[in-house]
């Protein structure tokens, strides 16, 4: 059975930074939606790595026109779900700084997101961004706070906006990432639609049927995952289905929390964001040239 005929509810996106990979993966589905991107990607970009093991390293300027080459490679090979661009951001990035690095990444393609962290000046650049009419995707989401707010913030944006919680990173320290999924989706389905379920860090197939199964409006996942459901014939979890690992796995409760508020009362603190950030940063400089 083919992905023609029983197509994903959820739209498909490719999380990567190389486009002949995304390529790869839309002959193997036969479509791809969308594609997500961030540096710790484009770090390793098949391009990219041959330079620095060359001895080669990048100036800021150099590194953002990589970027965007990578970008404007991938932008006509996907669907209306478009390409999610990250900008760079360390712990002490203002939102005003975001922001005008996503008013350049948006002009680079027709189709750009720009991802920024569910931080407080995240949040802020996120609020100025939709205002302005930029589409963006809220990145390293870990808790049903950081998804209200985002929620709250991006209220009255012309075109969707999209909040990726990360699925595999809370697995990985013993929490069900499936459950935040689901809270977020329950949680949003008093609101007015305006913000979309990404999910993400999805690791394997019982992720993403998983996320299929709580109905995600999006699932980004790495090659890998996407070949890994081709080969087992694109299978569509039922009404019945059950996520293998979360008997092993910290449940993680729903949270009644009110869509009404100011978005600055929610508590979005959270550890993974930060090392997550931490992370980002340390894989953005390893292509940096130092300065002497």
């Amino acid at each position: 059975m083919n992905s023609a005929t029983r197509k994903s509810k959820a739209q498909v996106l490719v999380d990567g930074g190389d486009p002949q990979e995304t390529l790869r993966v839309k002959n193997l589905v036969g479509y791809v939606d969308g594609q997500t991107t961030n540096p710790t990607l484009v770090a390793k970009n098949p391009e990219v790595r041959t330079i620095i093991s060359s001895g080669r390293k990048f100036s800021s300027q150099e590194e953002l026109q990589e970027y965007e080459k990578i970008v404007r490679a991938i932008s006509p090979l996907v669907g209306s779900a478009g390409v999610s661009i990250e900008v760079f951001a360390d712990l002490d990035t203002t939102g005003e700084d975001m922001l005008s690095q996503g008013r350049e990444m948006f002009s680079w393609i027709p189709n750009a997101y720009i991802k920024y962290p569910c931080t407080h000046e995240g949040l802020r650049a996120a609020q100025m961004s939709v205002r302005e009419g930029l589409r963006v995707n809220m990145t390293l989401c870990f808790s049903q706070e950081q998804a209200a707010a985002v929620y709250v913030a991006t209220k009255g944006s012309k075109a969707t906006v999209y909040v990726s919680p990360f699925v595999g990173r809370l697995d990985d320290r013993g929490e069900n990432g499936i459950d935040l999924v689901e809270n977020i989706k329950r949680m949003y389905e008093a609101g007015d639609g305006h913000v979309h379920v990404l999910a993400a860090s999805i690791r394997h197939l019982q992720h993403l049927l998983g996320s299929f199964a709580l109905d995600a409006e999006l699932v980004t996942a790495p090659a890998k995952v996407w070949e890994e459901w081709a080969g087992a014939s694109f299978p569509l979890p039922g009404k019945d289905f059950i996520y293998q690992d979360a008997a092993r796995l910290k449940p993680i409760a729903y949270k009644p929390l009110d869509l009404n508020r100011e978005w600055e009362h929610f508590d979005i603190r959270h550890d993974l964001t930060t090392k997550g950030i931490q992370q980002f940063v340390a894989d953005y400089k390893s292509t940096l040239k130092q300065p002497a």
